[in-house]
Parts: structure tokens; C-alpha cells; sequence
């Protein structure tokens, strides 16, 4: 299997999605047991590509059969921060919008960066950082998110951070791929890729 070909895709927009109005609406689309929790939409367009990248990028969102099949999506936006060995020193529980985290840089201003992505180890749900925030003396902080956390996280747990998180998600809606004259023959493709939880 291919992995899927963010390397062409360049205009990336992200959505957090709180609420589906009709509920069979979202049953249907998030495989994960009709959940009405929070999840990322994912809107990426590609660069204009050659008639051969095309054919092959066509292969590979045909193989994901739309939203049948679940992949693994690396974090299509570029971090600020380049962070690894970050860990939980408390607990997080449901519903709590606070990390608190140990393994950053010590008495760094905006250790972790406002609009950064951080993942538990222990599931593939990703989390956005609401505020930037600063490290103490022993490289600790206190890291706020956009949302609740959906799963309880105990201490010890290993996160993730920036280009090393992975979203679970399948293809909601897929356009272009049409082979035209308006790009000097180039094909553009537009995607929405749904975070499945």
C-alpha cells in the first residue's frame, strides 16, 4: 500500500467540527459509532500536477474507496516547534482542556506554540494547543487546547508533537482530478478528509 500523497497537496484548511445539525447525518459519516464528539475537517488542494503524478494520485484515492477505508493522515500543517520526549506528569480526564507536560525545552518562551498539534501515544485522536505557552526551569508546562479531551490520559503518557502527529480520517468528499486545458494540462485535486475517532 501507498502512503497517502500530502506531498502534492499544499493549501491545507482546517476545521474543527463541534456539531452536525441532522444526527443521521453524522452517523453516517463518522464511522466511529455515530460519536458526537469534536473532529477535524480536513480541506487540502493540490498543486497543479503532471498527467503522470495524476494517474498515480487517482490510484491512491481510489483505493480509499471514499469513506470506506480509515488512513493515517501526517499532519498536513507545518509546526512552529520541532518537539519529541514530551510526557503527561498528571493524569488528563474527559472533558479537561489542560495538559500538563513535562520534556520541553527549559525557560523557553512559547516552548509549545498556539496552533501546534499534540497527540496522545495511546490513541490516534489529535488536539490542537489553543495558547502558546512557556516552560519552567524544568521544562514543564501547562499546555491549553481548543477542545475537551476525549479519552482519559494517564500520567506517564507519551505525546506526540507537530509533524510527528498522525489523524486517523477517511475521504468525505473528493473533487477535481478532471483532466483540462486550464492549467497548461495540469490536474488539481480538492479534498475533504474527515477525522474518524
Amino acid at each position: 500500500m501507498s502512503a497517502f500523497p500530502i506531498q502534492f497537496f499544499r493549501q491545507v484548511e482546517v476545521t474543527l467540527i463541534l456539531d452536525i445539525i441532522k444526527p443521521e447525518e453524522r452517523l453516517y459519516e463518522n464511522k466511529s459509532l455515530g460519536s458526537e464528539d469534536p473532529y477535524y475537517l480536513f480541506a487540502l488542494t493540490s498543486t497543479p500536477v503532471s498527467h503522470d503524478d495524476a494517474m498515480e494520485i487517482s490510484g491512491i484515492l481510489d483505493w480509499y474507496n471514499d469513506s470506506i477505508r480509515n488512513f493515517l493522515l501526517p499532519n498536513p500543517l507545518k509546526s512552529v516547534r520541532k518537539l519529541n520526549g514530551l510526557y503527561l506528569t498528571t493524569s488528563g480526564f474527559v472533558g479537561s482542556q489542560v495538559l500538563h507536560v513535562a520534556g520541553l525545552p527549559p525557560s523557553r518562551e512559547k516552548a509549545a506554540w498556539g496552533g501546534d498539534f499534540v497527540q496522545p501515544d495511546i490513541n490516534t485522536k489529535g488536539y490542537r494547543i489553543a495558547f502558546s505557552a512557556n516552560s519552567d526551569a524544568t521544562g514543564r508546562a501547562t499546555i491549553t487546547l481548543t477542545q475537551p479531551l476525549l479519552h482519559n490520559i494517564p500520567a506517564g503518557t507519551q505525546i506526540r508533537y507537530g509533524d510527528d502527529v498522525n489523524f486517523q480520517v477517511c475521504v468525505k468528499n473528493r473533487n477535481g482530478g478532471e483532466f483540462g486545458v486550464k492549467d497548461a494540462g495540469k490536474t488539481i485535486f480538492d479534498l475533504e478528509l474527515m477525522e474518524q475517532l
